[in-house]
C-alpha cells in the first residue's frame, strides 16, 4: 500500500486493491515518510475501509487533531461492543465514540464532571450497552490514568445504542423517553411494580425498544391480527386492555402516530405476562 496523503505521523490515507480510500493507523506509520512511500506492514494496527463519504471525510478532520490514543481505546471499545452484541455497529460511532472519549477525558482532567440524568433508565433498558460502557471507562482511566465517574458509562452506551439504528441521527435518548413514558403508565394504571430480573420484564422492554424505534422511523406494519382474536384478548386480560389503550392514546396524542391492531395486540399480551406474571 502506498502513502496518498500524510494526517499525521500515526494516521496516513491509502488505497486498497478495490482502489477504494481507505485510513491507515499505526504509530509512527508516517515518521520521516512522504506521499507515494510505501506503507510498513508491520507499522499498521488498523485499516480503517468506511463506505460512508461523508463519515470518511469527517474522520479524518478527526483524526488530524488527534493523539492516537483516542483512536485505539475508541476502536478497542467498538470491537468490544461489537463481539459482545453480536453486530456491527454504524460507521458514523468511530467519528462520535472517538471525539466524546476525547472530550470526556479532557473535561476529567480539568475537574469538570457532567451528571447523566438518564443513567438510571439507561442501566435498566439497555443492560448490556450500559455494561459495555462500565467497561469502557475502566479501560479509559488506565489508559489515561484517570478517574472517570460511571455517569460517562451511560453516555457511552448512549454511543453505542445510536450505532445499533439505521438512521443517521440520533434516536436513542428519545426511545428512552419513550420506554419510561410507556412503563410508568403500566405501573401507575396497573397499580405493579416490576420484577426487573424477570424474563416477562426483559421481554417487555425488548418488544418496547422495536416498537419505539417504528414509531419514530414511522413504520405503521400491516394489520394481520384477526379481530376476533383481538376482542378474545381484550377479555380475557381487561386490565391489560384498559392500560394498552391509555397507552396508544397518549402514543397518538404526542407521537401522531396511530397504533394499528397488531401493535395493540401485541401491547395487550406483553402487558398481561408483567401483570399477571405468566
Amino acid at each position: 500500500m502506498l502513502i496518498k496523503k500524510i494526517l499525521n505521523n500515526n494516521v496516513v490515507l491509502s488505497n486498497n486493491a478495490a482502489g477504494q480510500e481507505v485510513v491507515v493507523m499505526g504509530c509512527g506509520i508516517a515518521f520521516k515518510k512522504r506521499p507515494g512511500e510505501n506503507i510498513e506492514n508491520s507499522r499498521i494496527d488498523k485499516i480503517y475501509t468506511l463506505s460512508n463519504h461523508e463519515i470518511l471525510e469527517k474522520f479524518k478532520v478527526l483524526l488530524a487533531d488527534l493523539s492516537i490514543e483516542y483512536m485505539e481505546i475508541s476502536n478497542k471499545i467498538i470491537t468490544l461492543a461489537e463481539k459482545t452484541l453480536g453486530k456491527k455497529l454504524n460507521e458514523k460511532i468511530y467519528i462520535s465514540l472517538t471525539d466524546h472519549i476525547h472530550m470526556a477525558v479532557q473535561r476529567v482532567q480539568n475537574g469538570h464532571v457532567i451528571h447523566n440524568m438518564m443513567i438510571w433508565e439507561i442501566a435498566r433498558f439497555y443492560t448490556n450497552e450500559f455494561n459495555i460502557g462500565k467497561d469502557a471507562i475502566q479501560e479509559i482511566n488506565k489508559k489515561f490514568m484517570i478517574n472517570m465517574p460511571e455517569d460517562e458509562a451511560g453516555f457511552i452506551a448512549l454511543h453505542i445504542i445510536d450505532a445499533q439504528m439505521e438512521e443517521n441521527h440520533p434516536m436513542a435518548v428519545h426511545i428512552l423517553q419513550l420506554i419510561e413514558e410507556i412503563t410508568n403508565i403500566v405501573r401507575y394504571s396497573c397499580h405493579i411494580e416490576f420484577d426487573t430480573e424477570s424474563i416477562q420484564y426483559y421481554r417487555f422492554i425488548t418488544h418496547l425498544k422495536f416498537f419505539a424505534k417504528k414509531i419514530f422511523q414511522k413504520q405503521n406494519s400491516i394489520n394481520g391480527i384477526d379481530q376476533e382474536l383481538v376482542m378474545l384478548i381484550e377479555k380475557k386480560y381487561p386490565k391489560a386492555t384498559v392500560c394498552a389503550k391509555k397507552i396508544a392514546e397518549f402514543i397518538e396524542q404526542k407521537y401522531y402516530y396511530p397504533i394499528n391492531s397488531d401493535e395493540y395486540f401485541y401491547l395487550i399480551i406483553h402487558i398481561a405476562k408483567i401483570v399477571y406474571k405468566k
